[in-house]
């Protein structure tokens, strides 16, 4: 009689939503032994679950969706796109740096849009938006440019003209101390971004900007 072997998966969820899987026996089984014993730890060891190398998709779902996957998945829902998507796109999170943007999205995004003109994007509108979403989302408060700066400079991105990326994007407003807002005339506007450069698909925004 010949054997089956069963296909050890381990499954990242959010509610109902899978975020990530990832089948890695070796993971399953420490995962099972945590389990079972109660501890986020091995049993007679000290560090705590390691997840599998060069799996960057499922070690970054993990990490953003840490304590928050309900505001998350929030966040997907108003940008119409899967909580993966967004996880892999900017890594919100409800502290630190609050987000990490995704250098691949950011490729696609210059490749696919001119560097002036209607279409054109200011480089430091892309986190400013992201962040003004997500921090309505989370309850975080209104975000500021200095935030803005430094999630995009999690892809070594400056933007030398910030203030005016700011009072150039049409979608976005700048109040005192530096703190950025979604102008509620042109939220679908600021939707819209968030989404293209998620979903690394910017064909909705070419045709309805030119």
């Amino acid at each position: 009689m010949s054997s089956v072997k069963a296909s050890l998966t381990v499954t990242l969820k959010a509610d109902d939503v899978v975020v990530a899987e990832v089948e890695d026996p070796a993971l399953w089984q420490q995962v099972l032994t945590a389990i079972n014993s109660g501890s986020s730890k091995f049993a007679g060891q000290d560090q705590p679950l390691i997840l599998p190398a060069n799996n960057s998709a499922f070690d970054n779902s993990a990490s953003a969706m840490s304590g928050n996957g309900a505001f998350i998945g929030q966040f997907a829902t108003q940008l119409g796109v899967e909580v993966p998507v967004v996880v892999g796109a900017c890594a919100p999170t409800v502290d630190g740096t609050f987000m990490h943007l995704d250098p691949h999205c950011w490729e696609v995004m210059k490749r696919q849009l001119p560097a002036r003109g209607i279409l054109a994007v200011a480089p430091l509108a892309v986190p400013a938006t992201l962040l003004a979403l997500w921090f309505a989302k989370a309850n975080l408060g209104i975000p500021t440019q200095a935030q803005a700066k430094t999630v995009l400079g999690t892809i070594s991105v400056n933007d030398p003209n910030a203030s005016r990326s700011i009072e150039n994007t049409v979608w976005l407003q700048r109040r005192s101390g530096g703190q950025i807002v979604i102008n509620p005339a042109q939220i679908s506007q600021a939707v819209k971004l968030a989404k293209c450069f998620c979903s690394k698909d910017w064909s909705s925004w070419k045709g309805t900007q030119a």
